[in-house]
């Protein structure tokens, strides 16, 4: 497993055609949209001061007037104040949504036959100190590392998704890159190191493709990609892995079934049996 410190993204401006093989926006909207999607995972709260013109500038290797534009763009959404003589400020944010009680349509095996229909086309396994909200749902120190799975997988030759999974650096230094490409994640942990698991807290939400998702799943920068964050427990409801995909809209789909509940007209339940 490779150790690997946190590096600072290359600017947007450098990123150009070649790295997605296909025309970009305009950098105001990729600088807005980006800005966008923090304010929207709460990496930025409501009250918080955005960085100042010269650091946007700087990080985003961008123009005053295209900064200008991509904050602009944000005041129009309802996202950004601007205070005269102190800053622009966060003014909305996606409100979280409560969690529900859900569970697997069907059993574990569903999830084996799923990543089994899909290959590998890159893999690596290195040592990162986690996200801060992966370390909480962890249970992690501050500095404490984990074992990074980073997957791009096809589906019948085409993108199909990018994939994050965060372990125990006790697991990720018992598996190898080329196992990634023979059997699925999931399969490993199981057969291979014995990690029975019990049942799983899933998110599914649609996102917008930053400059790495787009690049990994060869979209357009700014396109809707579906996201899911899995939350895996082991026996003792204990907490062992997070995992986190992106998928592309035109190739994935998530399908369920809901059947109406005799006992209550008006309720209604995820039915067992859907694959």
């Amino acid at each position: 497993m490779k150790n690997r410190r946190p590096v600072r993204s290359a600017p947007l401006a450098k990123i150009g055609r070649a790295s997605l093989d296909r025309p970009l926006p305009p950098l105001y909207y990729r600088v807005s949209r980006t800005l966008e999607q923090r304010i929207r995972d709460q990496h930025s709260r409501v009250g918080d001061r955005l960085p100042s013109e010269d650091d946007l500038c700087r990080e985003f290797g961008a123009s005053r007037i295209t900064i200008r534009q991509a904050v602009g763009r944000l005041v129009e959404q309802g996202l950004i104040v601007r205070r005269r003589g102190s800053g622009s400020f966060v003014s909305a944010v996606k409100e979280p949504r409560a969690a529900t009680p859900s569970k697997f349509t069907g059993a574990l095996e569903d999830l084996f036959a799923e990543v089994k229909a899909v290959r590998t086309k890159s893999a690596e396994i290195v040592e990162e100190v986690p996200p801060a909200e992966v370390r909480v749902l962890l249970g992690l120190g501050v500095q404490e590392t984990v074992a990074v799975v980073r997957r791009v997988r096809t589906f019948r030759d085409r993108i199909f998704s990018l994939s994050t999974n965060y372990l125990p650096r006790s697991l990720g230094a018992q598996l190898s890159e080329s196992e990634l490409y023979q059997y699925p994640l999931l399969q490993l942990l199981e057969e291979k190191l014995h990690v029975t698991f019990r049942y799983a807290d899933q998110t599914v939400e649609a996102r917008l493709a930053d400059e790495d998702v787009a690049r990994a799943l060869d979209v357009n920068f700014g396109d809707p990609v579906l996201f899911v964050e899995r939350l895996m427990f082991a026996e003792a409801a204990r907490p062992v892995e997070v995992v986190r995909s992106y998928y592309r809209a035109d190739v994935y789909r998530y399908q369920i079934r809901l059947v109406r509940s005799r006992k209550a007209p008006f309720h209604w339940r995820l039915h067992d049996d859907v694959r």
